[in-house]
């Protein structure tokens, strides 16, 4: 019996440039943190030769080409397993139309589960690949590249995209478990209660990159963003933090009207009226978490704020998580 955990993920700034649309054109980059949040993936060997999945729904068939669920599917053909399996998944939140990465995450705990399982090893760069390999071009899923590198590394990260995901550049900013306690201290985020698909957003997003000059130009300003941060975090400059996310949101906005809505504007302009420095939607945007950072002295008249004008808004705790995709239990089971 396996079981490993993988960690959600919030975007900071730099988020789209990572679509192929851009990075294999254009320099594309992001600062990326992995969350105390996580997704959880057991996998054991079955007896009878059937496979048993348990996610947001159960599945019970007699071979992987007969399953519903395409990671899963894909993972299972990937790593050359056709032996009776159970594979159980399940997470710290709601995991679809967060914002947080859930997919990716999941996946890269599935292939480092199955791995496990066979006796195999591969890195963190690996295990991103491969998801991005699955998710993008065996499921067709219009995403990019940094949910993925995030969930294998953890970490506060910076990361610059190329063409290809085995081209990723994956910096750490390497800050001592004191000051990665003092940042992420600084973080807030509120679950909006709005969940939506992102592959909508994303491919209009992709669309607009390849034939509007205009949209180029704003992720290009987006990945200068990325850019400008990473230096000042090197640099141990925190509250650059917020005045990033504040820059990004307000580009971000502008890529397609579906980011943002009323509601939204309101709970973003709220936070920014509470004190914090700067706030956006991560992930896709329309909805999922809102993400603040927030000088301590001010989260409570903040909370206060968002309570008396947001009531529909529920904060989660959150802290930077220094780890990537680990394995928790590896426990040898007789079968029969």
């Amino acid at each position: 019996m396996i079981i490993t955990k993988t960690s959600l993920r919030i975007g900071i700034a730099g988020g789209g440039s990572d679509l192929p649309a851009f990075c294999g054109n254009y320099s594309a980059a992001c600062v990326n943190a992995a969350i105390n949040k996580y997704v959880y993936v057991l996998v054991r060997k079955r007896h009878d030769d059937m496979i048993y999945l348990k996610y947001s729904e159960n599945e019970i068939v007699s071979h992987r080409d007969r399953i519903k669920h395409d990671f899963i599917r894909e993972a299972l053909i990937y790593c050359d397993i056709d032996f009776g399996i159970e594979i159980i998944n399940w997470a710290d939140i709601p995991t679809k139309g967060t914002g947080l990465g859930s997919s990716s995450s999941f996946l890269v705990g599935l292939l480092n589960a199955l791995w496990t399982l066979k006796g195999i090893t591969h890195t963190e760069h690996e295990l991103a690949e491969q998801a991005c390999e699955i998710e993008i071009n065996r499921c067709h899923k219009n995403i990019g590249y940094q949910d993925q590198f995030i969930a294998a590394y953890g970490g506060l990260r910076f990361m610059q995209f190329y063409a290809s995901p085995s081209d990723t550049h994956v910096a750490n900013i390497s800050y001592s478990d004191n000051e990665l306690n003092r940042v992420s201290r600084n973080l807030m985020a509120f679950y909006t209660g709005i969940t939506r698909d992102a592959s909508s957003i994303l491919t209009e997003q992709s669309k607009e990159l390849e034939i509007n000059p205009v949209k180029v130009e704003l992720m290009s300003a987006n990945v200068d963003i990325a850019n400008s941060l990473y230096v000042k975090l090197q640099n141990h400059i925190h509250p650059a933090i917020g005045n990033a996310m504040r820059d990004n949101w307000n580009l971000k906005k502008k890529f397609t009207e579906e980011i943002s809505n009323d509601s939204i504007d309101r709970m973003v302009d709220g936070c920014l009226k509470g004190g914090a420095v700067g706030c956006k939607i991560t992930g896709a945007g329309g909805g999922g978490f809102l993400i603040a950072y927030v000088h301590p002295a001010k989260q409570d008249y903040l909370r206060d704020n968002m309570q008396k004008y947001h009531p529909e808004v529920k904060e989660m705790p959150i802290k930077i998580d220094k780890y990537g995709t680990r394995v928790l239990m590896n426990v040898e089971e007789y079968i029969w």
